[in-house]
């Protein structure tokens, strides 16, 4: 079984000619909750087949008690090119389309620059789904596949 998601719609401050004027930006967000030592906490990710990594604002780690003092360290690279500091934490993810439900053990990336939303890339979270993007109905369509490592 699989998980639908319809994408939110964004206003945007002016016309957007490249979709035929519309006031509007379709965007894949979901809801994600992200579960560490201490706690769950809820925030809305973007889809983003062009990140390498799944990433969180640090204030996340926090939140659900993760401590990053000696986690492994690397660096992102964001859309303007841009390096981005990471340190890496197991997490569990969760999402929910409200029908079905998925689970399953993770790391991911933690940064201290500043993110217009949570980057749910390639590394701890499209690694283990199918994603079909549905541009017509403005829907995606997420199914596990054989690398999907819970429940």
């Amino acid at each position: 079984m699989s998980l639908l998601y319809r994408y939110n719609i964004v206003r945007s401050p002016r016309a957007v000619l490249t979709l035929g004027g519309r006031w509007s930006h379709p965007r894949p967000l979901l809801v994600v909750s992200v579960t560490g030592p201490a706690g769950t906490h809820a925030v809305e990710g973007l889809l983003d087949t062009g990140a390498d990594e799944t990433v969180f604002p640090e204030d996340v780690a926090l939140r659900i008690g993760l401590s990053l003092s000696s986690a492994p360290q690397g660096m992102g690279v964001g859309a303007t090119l841009a390096g981005i500091p990471l340190r890496y934490g197991e997490v569990s993810l969760r999402i929910s389309d409200g029908i079905e439900r998925r689970e399953w053990r993770a790391w991911v990336g933690f940064t201290p620059a500043k993110l217009y939303r949570p980057m749910l890339g390639f590394a701890g979270f499209l690694q283990f789904f199918t994603a079909t993007f549905h541009g017509d109905r403005e829907q995606v369509e997420l199914s596990v596949n054989a690398l999907y490592p819970g429940t």
